[in-house]
């Protein structure tokens, strides 16, 4: 422990350190990595990736010696993440705060077939589906009107009339 906090200048070789306390240096390591903060390792570590590290690869520059493999490779993974987080499905908490319902209700709704589920929350499709066809199943009357009015712009009835559905006629004019 005392051999990792010292400064790297005066830091004797982990073979040294190993042999002397008849260990390999790779359970040295281990042992490191599990009692002290990344931080605070004793070896250098590879650069973690720079988002925008594959554009200057293609220009030229490598700062970190990347193949252009490994940054191709990266970048699909990157891309697929991206995917990933824009197809999250809505919990139910966030529905119930959109239709200004409870939990339960939404459950209750989910239960019932109104809504279905998909990877463990509501598909945003079903959302959009229960919206259009079951307007009367939302109070609108208890939404803030700034909720009633993105539903309305969003394309979904108002039962209570509260906020105008946009027109094209004035944006004509």
């Amino acid at each position: 422990m005392a051999w990792a906090l010292e400064a790297e200048h005066l830091r004797r070789p982990l073979t040294a350190v190993a042999d002397e306390l008849q260990r390999t240096p790779e359970a040295i390591k281990e042992f490191l990595r599990r009692v002290l903060p990344r931080e605070q390792w004793p070896w250098r570590r590879k650069p973690r990736w720079d988002r925008h590290e594959w554009d200057g690869i293609e220009q030229g520059e490598n700062p970190n010696r990347r193949s252009k493999a490994a940054v191709r490779k990266h970048k699909q993974r990157i891309r697929k993440r991206e995917i990933e987080l824009e197809h999250q499905p809505l919990t139910v908490g966030q529905v119930a705060r959109d239709i200004g319902r409870s939990r339960t209700t939404v459950q209750r709704l989910l239960k019932n077939g109104y809504l279905r589920r998909f990877k463990g929350g509501i598909a945003e499709s079903s959302f959009e589906t229960f919206l259009r066809e079951y307007p009367d199943l939302v109070p609108y009357a208890k939404l803030a009107p700034a909720q009633r009015e993105w539903l309305v712009l969003n394309g979904f009835p108002d039962q209570t009339l509260a906020v105008k559905a946009p027109s094209v006629r004035g944006l004509l004019e």
